[in-house]
This record gives structure tokens, C-alpha cells and sequence, in this order.
């Protein structure tokens, strides 16, 4: 009995020995980058001892190598399996499903390793922060990377998370703090630059937007950040200093024509904000130019249209928007100029036609006020072409919007009475008449009904 007790013990000290060996050589052939030994010793290994999970957690990582990846996710959870305390399986599961596009499986598994771990590890809360904004719950991001933050020494990406995270759930201020702090503790950063740049302009801080474009066309300047920067002073009101950034000599290809765009945009913005007609034919001659070159053919068209049309040459105009929106693809703004075109000629049903392809077009992109003042506009040039059904459920519609003042509610007492329904437009008459009792307007179409 003692000696197959001596065999036996033998035999384990044997198995336990190869075992170690095969864990060990293994695990030398992953570091070296040979996964196909390491497949073929560490399945030895296995054989030795089907409850290990380093010698799981080891293929798995080998599979993964070779990306063999059904492969190595069961042997990852495998190993997870055979020791549920150990992060490592988790951690590597979560990678792998976020290398396979599957944001939530990452998040899922890098939170369950946060879960078992007695101290933080900044690293892994980055992961689970990164795993979760990328599976479309930026919300679920903030709280890992607030607590990843004061631990992780690394530079500015926690910080540029942050910063995503509370813009995708519309905490703009708290964006911003984190974004200054991502370039403050990382300059060269330049997609938290251009985040940043984005949300001043959404936030009115003209100043400061201008101010980061300013430093991203020096930390990376090509043609597109001198572009976005003139726009910015354009927007700003700067125009010498966007034409300035836009460079007074002829441009050289192959950028040529989308500097003359951009420096027609420039000089339009001018015409538009002080009715310099001198502007107006500025900008038509760099538009002229910019069209003869590579810039998109419909944007080209809509800018030399408005152009025409700021210079005073509404006929011309209306041609060439409307060749504009035959041009694809189209340029959304052409539908705008040419409402404003067709509508100076008095070809009203064409601007509404116009008006109402932009609004179908931007949606709900667009704001509620700017949709209600829209249907005004709408309702307007309906009842003007003499189209009253259109002219009811437009001006209806702007009425819903906060557009219900009285002119408004005059023009739809108009539109219904046009329309055939006297009794309808009393009711919205006396609305009115509430709203401003002593209208001339008002009082003339109050005895017109009667």
C-alpha cells in the first residue's frame, strides 16, 4: 500500500512539474508572439490540469492573438468561470468585445472587473467610461471617470471623455470645464481643441472660439483650419481679419477654389450684414472663380446666386438658385435664396415652394421658433398665390409654434375665410380683436366677415 502511495505521489509530483513547465513555456511563446505554440503547450497544460485558469486565461489570450476570437472568448470565460474572483478574464473579455464593435458586452464586463476590485484601478475605470459612451450611455460614463480622474497620470483623454460625456447628455458648462482642462494639461490635443472651439460657438463665445481655432491652424495648419477660422471671424464680425486669415495672395492648387469660396463668403457675410452692394460684387468675383475651379458645384451656385441677389440682380438670381437646387447634391441654403428671390419677384408660390423644400429638409434640426416663423412666412405666400387650404394649415401651424400674435391670427382669419369657413375665421378674428382691439386691419376684415 505504501508503495503505490509512493507512485502515486510520484506520478502528481510528475504531472504537477510538466504542468509548470507547459504553464511557463507557454506563457513565454504569448509574450514572444508566437500564438501558435502557445495554443499547442498551453492545451497541454489543460489536459494536465482542466481546472486552471491561468492556462485558460493564457490560450485565450493566445487565441485572441491569432483572432480566433469565438475561440478565445471561451476560454476567457472559462477561465473566468474557474476563478470568479479574478479580473483579468473580465478585463480581457471586455477588450475583446470592444475590438468586435460590441460597446455594451465591453462595458458589461469591464463593470463587473470594476465590481470585484478592492481598489480602484484608474485604468479600468477609463476602460468601463470609454466602453460605456461608446455603447450610447454617455451618462453612465461620467460617474467611472470622475473617480478615474484624480487617480489616472496620464494626459488629457480622461479629462476629453469627460468632456464628451457631458456634452452628449447637455451639461454644457461642465463640457467646457473639462474640455480647458483637457488642453491645459494636453496643448497638442486636438480633438478636445476642436470641441471646445465648437461649444463656444454653440455658447455665443465668439471670442474663445476663435481664440482655440486660433491655436489649432498653428498646431496643424492647413487649408481647412484657415477655413474654419476665417468663417469663425466672419461669424464674429471680423471680416478684414477673416480675409487676413484667408491670405490676400492667389491661392495655389490644389486648394484654389475653396479659398475663393471661402473669401466669397467672407465678402457676402459683409454685403448681408451691411447691404454693401460693393461686397455683393466682391464676393461674385471670387464665386465666379471658385466655380470654374473643383468647389462643390451647388454651394458654389447658391453663394454667386445670393451674390446676384444682394447686388440687386434678383432676375439673375432666381436662374441661378434654381440651377443651384437641380445641382447634386444639393446645397440646403439654395432653397432659402431662392425663396428670397422668387419672392422679390413676386413668383410667390415658387418661394413657398421653395421655403417649404428647406423646412421639409431640415426638420426638427431646425428650432421650434424658427419653424413657427417659417409657417408664418409660409402661410403668407399661400394666401398671397391664392392657395387659402395651404395658407390655413401653415399659419395654423405657426399659430401652435407661438407665432399666434395678432397679425398672425389676422392672416389665418383671412386664410379661412378665403377658404370657405366663415364661421372658423370669426372665432380666430375675435382673438385678435382681443389681443388689439383698435386694428385697422383687423376692424376692416371684422366688417368684411359681417
Amino acid at each position: 500500500m505504501a508503495v503505490i502511495s509512493t507512485v502515486l505521489v510520484i506520478q502528481y509530483i510528475g504531472r504537477d512539474r510538466e504542468y509548470r513547465r507547459l504553464l511557463a513555456a507557454g506563457d513565454q511563446a504569448v509574450r514572444s508572439g508566437d500564438a501558435y505554440t502557445a495554443i499547442e503547450t498551453l492545451s497541454g497544460a489543460i489536459t494536465l490540469r482542466p481546472d486552471s485558469m491561468a492556462a485558460y486565461f493564457r490560450r485565450g489570450q493566445a487565441y485572441r492573438a491569432q483572432h480566433r476570437q469565438e475561440e478565445a472568448v471561451r476560454d476567457l470565460r472559462m477561465a473566468s468561470r474557474l476563478a470568479p474572483d479574478a479580473t483579468e478574464p473580465l478585463v480581457a473579455l471586455g477588450e475583446l468585445a470592444g475590438e468586435r464593435g460590441e460597446h455594451a458586452a465591453a462595458a458589461e464586463w469591464f463593470g463587473r472587473a470594476e465590481e470585484r476590485l478592492q481598489a480602484e484601478d484608474p485604468a479600468l475605470l477609463y476602460a468601463l467610461a470609454l466602453a460605456r459612451y461608446r455603447a450610447g450611455n454617455p451618462a453612465g460614463a461620467v460617474a467611472p471617470l470622475r473617480r478615474a480622474i484624480p487617480r489616472r497620470s496620464s494626459g488629457g483623454e480622461a479629462h476629453y471623455l469627460l468632456g464628451l460625456a457631458y456634452r452628449d447628455t447637455n451639461h454644457t458648462d461642465d463640457a467646457i470645464a473639462a474640455l480647458e482642462e483637457a488642453v491645459r494639461i494636453a496643448p497638442s490635443l486636438l480633438a478636445a481643441r476642436e470641441e471646445l472651439a465648437e461649444l463656444y460657438r454653440l455658447s455665443g463665445r465668439a471670442a474663445d472660439e476663435i481664440a482655440q481655432l486660433q491655436a489649432l491652424t498653428a498646431l496643424d495648419p492647413h487649408t481647412a483650419r484657415r477655413i474654419a477660422l476665417a468663417m469663425a471671424e466672419t461669424r464674429d464680425g471680423r471680416f478684414d481679419a477673416a480675409l487676413a486669415t484667408l491670405g490676400t495672395d492667389t491661392p495655389a492648387k490644389p486648394d484654389e477654389s475653396v479659398i475663393l469660396l471661402a473669401r466669397g463668403r467672407v465678402h457676402l457675410a459683409r454685403a448681408e450684414r451691411t447691404g454693401d452692394r460693393a461686397a455683393a460684387k466682391l464676393a461674385l468675383g471670387s464665386l465666379e472663380k471658385a466655380l470654374g475651379g473643383t468647389a462643390r458645384r451647388s454651394e458654389g451656385l447658391a453663394l454667386y446666386g445670393r451674390a446676384l441677389f444682394r447686388s440687386g440682380d434678383a432676375t439673375a438670381a432666381e436662374r441661378i438658385l434654381k440651377e443651384a437646387v437641380a445641382t447634386s447634391p444639393v446645397n440646403i441654403d439654395a432653397y432659402a435664396y431662392l425663396a428670397d428671390a422668387a419672392e422679390q419677384l413676386k413668383h410667390t408660390l415658387d418661394a413657398r415652394d421653395a421655403l417649404a423644400t428647406l423646412d421639409a429638409l431640415e426638420g426638427d434640426t431646425a428650432s421650434p421658433s424658427s419653424r413657427a416663423s417659417r409657417a408664418r412666412r409660409l402661410g403668407a405666400l399661400s394666401l398671397d398665390g391664392g392657395d387659402a387650404a395651404y395658407a390655413v394649415r401653415y399659419l395654423t401651424d405657426a399659430v401652435g409654434g407661438g407665432e399666434n400674435g395678432p397679425a398672425t391670427l389676422g392672416l389665418l382669419a383671412q386664410a379661412h375665410l378665403k377658404a370657405g369657413d366663415a364661421t372658423a375665421a370669426r372665432d380666430v378674428l375675435n382673438r385678435a380683436l382681443t389681443l388689439a382691439p383698435t386694428d385697422p386691419a383687423l376692424l376692416r376684415l371684422a366688417r368684411s366677415i359681417k
